[in-house]
Formats: C-alpha cells, structure tokens, sequence
C-alpha cells in the first residue's frame, strides 16, 4: 500500500471518527455565544443582596458565555416571562432568610394586576392553527409579538441549545434547541430598562441588575 493511498485511509477513518465528535460537540453547545445557566442559581439584586428568583427556571434561562455586557435571554414559550417582568416593574417583596448561605432570601412575587405574556391560538381553518405570544408593557400597549415555531425569529428570539440534552424525532436524535427571547434588548429598547449580569462562577449563581437607563 503506497503512501497516498494510506493517506486517504487514514483521512476517511478521521472523517468518520469526527462525524459523532461533531454532534457531541454541538450537543454541548460549544460552537453557540450562549449558554442555558441549568448549573446555576438565578437570584435578582436587591439593594446590593442577590434573592431567589424562583419560580423563575434557570434551565429556561441563558446568557453570553463571554463578554462584560453579557445578555440576558429566557425561554419565550414558557411562562416565566410574566415574573421577569414583574421583576423589572418591582412588583414582588422579599423574603430574607433561608438555608442557602449563597443567596439572602427569596423573591415572593406578588399578585400583578397586569398580564405582560398572552398566549392565544390563530387558527388558519377549522383543523389548523399557530400560536401567538404577545407581550406587553405596564400599559397594555404591545412591545413584541412571536409565533411559535420553536426557532428563532431573526428579531430578538434566539435558537439556543441546551447544553447537554438532546432530543429524540422522526429524524433520529438532536441536540435540544429552543427559543430564547434576548431580555436584555426587549427591556431596554422598549421598557427603558437596563438588564445587567453579575455572573458568580465559583459560588455558581448568576444575579440579575434591572435599574431605569439613564438619560443622557
């Protein structure tokens, strides 16, 4: 077996040996900016103290793997975003306390007299339809409209994977990609509100920092 044809061996086994590497990878999310915060606590700042924000899921929540003005994302076909915007609106009170020596209590969101995230059914005939999720600000005036598709959006909705899960369809196994809407962008363009992170990576808690834009 001369040298070229060893060569060409060689390149077809590494081709197939890079072929489940690839997925794996990806399955990881390595080659996305974003990364899904399942491994960390998601607490909001309160008067400089960070407080649990659950029911607030961090597998729904993502964020900029790198980055000094990283973005806050969260899944927009769940209904946690009714509690980021009460969150932005301050409607909630604090609970201190609490056995987790790393967060100083807990966020009791109180009952809004506002709904921000509507859901409703558009129905094309009588057998099909598509589902709109609208939001809205304090005022009820509409801010960002979405249909669910289940991807991104070429907007503000991101298709991001969640690292290490993979789905199972009709078309084998993938990795778990969902659709997150960009908060930080959405709050600042249309509420005047600054979302900023503070991401602990040793204690394992990312803190959410909402505060008014200032005028300049």
């Amino acid at each position: 077996m001369n040298k070229r044809i060893k060569f060409s061996v060689f390149l077809f086994v590494f081709a197939m040996m890079c072929i489940p590497a690839y997925f794996i990878m990806e399955t990881y999310g390595v080659f996305q900016k974003e990364k899904v915060l399942s491994g960390y606590a998601v607490a909001v700042d309160v008067e400089g103290k960070s407080y649990q924000t659950w029911p607030l899921i961090n597998g729904y929540t993502a964020m900029d793997k790198r980055g000094d003005d990283r973005q806050l994302y969260y899944r927009i076909d769940t209904s946690g975003l009714q509690y980021l915007f009460q969150l932005a609106y301050k409607e909630y009170e604090v609970q201190p306390g609490g056995n987790n020596p790393y967060l100083a209590g807990q966020i009791d969101y109180s009952q809004s007299d506002h709904v921000y995230v509507r859901s409703e059914n558009k129905y094309t005939n009588a057998n099909d339809f598509v589902t709109v999720i609208t939001l809205l600000d304090r005022e009820g005036k509409i801010i960002y409209t979405y249909e669910q598709t289940g991807k991104g959006d070429d907007k503000l909705v991101k298709s991001i994977i969640h690292q290490g899960m993979s789905r199972s369809s009709n078309r084998g196994t993938e990795a778990a990609r969902d659709p997150y809407l960009n908060i930080t962008a959405l709050f600042r363009e249309k509420l005047g509100i600054d979302v900023k992170l503070t991401v602990d990576d040793e204690h394992k808690v990312v803190t959410i920092r909402m505060s008014k834009v200032e005028a300049k």
